[in-house]
This record gives C-alpha cells, structure tokens and sequence, in this order.
C-alpha cells in the first residue's frame, strides 16, 4: 500500500537537520507567505532552515514576520566531517578547546583509548538535507539560484508544493493541488495535519496572507469554499486578519504612486483589439524615486482601476541597455498563441491577478521606441 504524501513529507522532514525553503524568482506573496510560514513552523520543530529567493521581497509583504531573513544566495560553506569508529571502542566522552591558530578535539573511550586509525574525514557533500520548494511550475522559475547551485538541487531531495495547472512535477515528492486557490491553504492543510499545536498567530497570519492574496481578497471569481472555510480557521488561530489588510492593500509607497501617475500620463488604448499599455522610461523611475520592484503594483493599480480590456501592458527601460515588458493577459486571449507570437525568453509568471495571467519578457539593447513597435506588430498577428 503507497503512503500517502502527506505522511512521506512528514517522514522527510523527522530526519533532516538542514531545510532549505526557496522560492521563485518572482517572488509572489503566495508563495513568500509559505516559505515564511514553513520557516517558523520547521524553527519549533527545531530544524536548521534556510530561506532564499533570486528575487526581492516587496515593500509591502516585508511586515510579515521572518521577511528579513530571505536570503538572495545558498551558503555554499561545507563542514568537515569527523567519523569516530565506535563498533568496538564506546565513545564516552568528547570536547574541544580553540585558540587563536587552533582547535583540538579530545575523544575518550570507555575502555581502549582511540588512535588514528578509528578516524577517518570527509567533507560534507551539500549544506542541506532537504529543500522545500513554494509556487514554482519548474525548478528554472528558481532563476539565478537554480544556476549558480544545480549540483545542490539534482542531488538534494525536494518536495514541490503549488496549485497551479502547469507545474512539472519535478520534485522528488510533489504536493499538487489545482483544484485550491493558493498554495497556502495547501500548506495550511499540511502543517494542521503535522502538529496543530505548533500552529501560533504568526504562522496563521503568514498563511491568511497566502490566501487573501492569491483570492484578491477572496474577490476572485475562481474562489471556493474550501478558501473561506481555511481562512476562517486560520483567523480562529491568531491570524491579524487587519494587519493583513492594511499592510497590502491600504498602504501605497509614494514612489508608487508617483510611478503610477507617471504610466497613466503615458497610457495609449487600442480600442479594437482591447488592449491598453503604457512606457516607463529610467527617467521615470528615477524621478519617481521607484525601482523595479514597483513595476507590478504599478500593473495591479492599472487592473483595479479598469476593466473590459484583454491585455494591460507595461513597457519599462529596466536599466541601462536593458527593457522589459510585462503584460496581464486576459484568459479568453489565446495563451500559447500569444507567447509563440513573443518569441524567446518569455516567462509566465507564477501568479494571477483575477482572470489574468502575468507574464514577461527581458531585453537587451533593445531601445523603448523598437520595443513598442515589436510588441505593437507582435498583438496585431495574435
């Protein structure tokens, strides 16, 4: 009889010391809500853990508690391994003692004293025993973090939790669940299932992010039931359901919002194909004192304020030689159609703003004026 998946994650995680929690590139609050959720919940249960993302945490998620503890790398440290032969001699005691150019380890035996020879060294092949990995649909939505330590995670167990219909189950176990709307009511489920008295006010309101913010404040048209039944639970937990609230949808930066006037003074609409889209040029972000992280709530301010259009785009000068576009496509538009339209390096994004999907695409030496134009040519073939 298989054991159930649940049980395989719980058996994974009672015989590792070293977790590692990563999370995509595109950091969604989603998948930021669970990494931080997991890493407080793992830290109870005693375990070494390690959070870390290519990306950056927006400004606006970084009250949740354990956001300054993602990390932008892997520590690559290996420790020497010291291995003691005790079949026959029983170790008794063991200490050590440093000094400014030294460190001795003293091994007592119980009876016969240890000799060289019941020693052996090795170095510690991967600082991790585990690795968690939160709204990826493949390990290369990792990015950078997936380059610089593919060693690491081909050799590393992994378990793959998401929601969303296109993942590729790479992971060695793999948590999948389309049928939810956030990969947090998926975790909630898992660690309620684990130790529910290990479930505290901060884990709850990391997981009631997940949910609110995945739903658009259960406003989204796919939201089920199972969501609200979750959310209520996790609330009944401690979740600060307000401080929720507050935190990510009623506090805008003034960067912004000065960003955001800058695109609307630059929205162009093509009525015919329902498209709207706008240019933000380094000017721009430099006078509204805004980076690029800014450039997706600058998307999302867009969506909240109008509807009725199939793609919303925005076309940005993401530093010097470099452009990129990101646009929020409307279900009914023909996804793949669209993206075999784009070209190469098209990325769709692990997160939905209501009926939209997000996706992307990077450029080098590409001007703002033939950007425009290729993407203005690319929506007339779709």
């Amino acid at each position: 009889m298989d054991t159930p998946i649940e049980q395989q994650i719980f058996e994974q995680i009672r015989k590792s010391n070293k977790i590692l929690i990563v999370l995509p590139q595109n950091i969604s609050a989603d998948a930021l809500a669970c990494g931080l959720a997991l890493r407080l919940f793992l830290v109870k249960l005693q375990k070494d853990v390690l959070t870390a993302s290519g990306g950056r945490v927006a400004e606006n998620l970084k009250f949740l508690p354990g956001a300054e503890a993602v990390s932008n790398q892997i520590s690559a440290g290996k420790s020497l391994v010291v291995t003691v032969d005790t079949s026959v001699k029983k170790l008794e005691e063991i200490s050590y003692q440093t000094s400014a150019d030294r460190a001795q380890i003293f091994l007592k035996a119980k009876s016969e004293e240890f000799t060289p020879q019941d020693l052996s060294f090795s170095t510690e092949k991967f600082p991790v025993d585990l690795i968690f990995v939160f709204g990826c649909k493949s390990l290369e939505d990792l990015g950078g973090l997936y380059e610089q330590n593919a060693d690491l995670f081909f050799e590393t167990p992994k378990i793959n939790i998401d929601n969303h219909p296109d993942n590729e189950y790479f992971g060695q176990i793999n948590l999948v669940d389309i049928t939810l709307t956030s990969t947090a009511e998926i975790l909630a489920e898992l660690l309620q299932k684990y130790e529910q008295q290990l479930m505290d006010q901060d884990i709850a309101t990391c997981l009631l992010l997940g949910i609110i913010s995945s739903t658009r404040s259960f406003q989204h048209v796919q939201t089920t039931p199972k969501a609200f039944l979750k959310a209520g639970e996790l609330v009944a937990l401690g979740a600060r359901q307000q401080e929720i609230v507050k935190n990510i949808y009623k506090t805008k930066s003034m960067p912004l919002l000065k960003l955001w006037g800058r695109a609307l003074a630059r929205m162009k609409i093509l009525e015919e194909k329902k498209i709207v889209y706008s240019i933000l040029g380094q000017s721009d972000f430099e006078r509204a004192g805004a980076g690029q992280s800014e450039l997706l709530p600058v998307l999302a301010e867009f969506m909240d304020n109008i509807s009725g259009y199939n793609i919303i785009a925005l076309l940005a000068e993401s530093a010097q030689n470099s452009e990129r576009l990101i646009l929020a496509v409307h279900e009914q538009v023909p996804m793949q159609k669209l993206v075999e339209a784009l070209g190469s390096g098209v990325q769709i994004l692990n997160q939905t703003m209501g009926n939209y999907k997000i996706i992307e695409q990077n450029f080098e030496n590409e001007s703002l004026e033939n950007l425009e134009t290729r993407f203005l040519d690319t929506i007339k073939s779709v």
